[in-house]
């Protein structure tokens, strides 16, 4: 087997691992052995890996999945922020003169919105930061969605922000994605900002996910939607799309080295 080969049959595995300790929360070392046929030292390798990539936990002769967990926008701000601004600028280049587009509060939108070229375009946006970038493009016409700040993810959320976003229909929805899995779909930390996401894909004629690598396979404590309501994704070379392949994404990457 060829060094790439073996790489694939070791991502593969991975990804079935994953799978596994989404359907059964959790397993030992020696029963994924046996079910890939493999040693005990090739699964704690596996383990391990995965332990580092923050999808799992460790435990005492096994692991269990990880549920991603809330982390404040300042925190995020500064993860893989290189790949981000690429993100954003890829997104950035999908808005034509005249849409009307909706951005959320992900941090890579946040990228996006620095990125964007369009001089005539209706922008609607629940987030500050969004809203601060885009206050300076007098050419476009900006919407503010109203609703409870909320200092953690530094976007206006709740049951007036979900109201005020069923009045519009967008072209375009540019949606940052938290957590993404196979089975579990879209997944977020809050409640409040799954319905708000949740609102913003329904009201959009095309959902374009955001996400790098470090957001696949895992699972957040709210749910989103199935992983199906995403027309366009946007991610990062390192991302395994393989378990999406059925939904027929249109993929697009940008490079991890600028």
């Amino acid at each position: 087997m060829d060094n790439d080969s073996a790489r694939l049959f070791t991502e593969e595995r991975r990804s079935h691992i994953l799978q596994i300790l989404e359907r059964e929360h959790r397993a030992s070392v020696p029963a994924l052995a046996s079910r890939f046929d493999v040693s005990l030292d090739t699964i704690r390798r596996d383990l391990r890996d995965l332990c580092a990539r923050n999808l799992i936990t460790k435990t005492h002769g096994g692991a269990m999945r990880r549920t991603a967990p809330a982390v404040t926008y300042e925190s995020r701000l500064g993860q893989d922020l290189d790949v981000k601004e690429a993100i954003g600028r890829r997104a950035a280049e999908l808005v034509e003169e005249g849409d009307a587009i909706m951005i959320d509060g992900a941090t890579t939108a946040l990228s996006m919105a620095r990125a964007l070229k369009v001089t005539r375009a209706r922008v609607l946006t629940n987030s500050m930061e969004v809203a601060q970038v885009l206050s300076r493009r007098t050419t476009l016409e900006l919407i503010v969605l109203g609703g409870r700040w909320d200092p953690l993810h530094h976007q206006l959320v709740g049951a007036a922000t979900v109201e005020q976003i069923g009045r519009y229909r967008v072209d375009k929805l540019f949606l940052g994605m938290g957590a993404v899995d196979h089975a579990n779909g879209l997944t977020e930390p809050t409640e409040e900002d799954a319905a708000v996401k949740r609102e913003m894909i329904r009201v959009a004629q095309q959902v374009i996910g955001l996400a790098d690598h470090s957001k696949f396979g895992r699972v957040a404590f709210a749910h989103v939607a199935p992983a199906s309501a995403i027309d366009v994704l946007i991610t990062d070379e390192l991302a395994d799309c393989n378990p999406f392949l059925e939904f027929n994404w249109e993929i697009i990457r940008v490079s991890n080295f600028g």
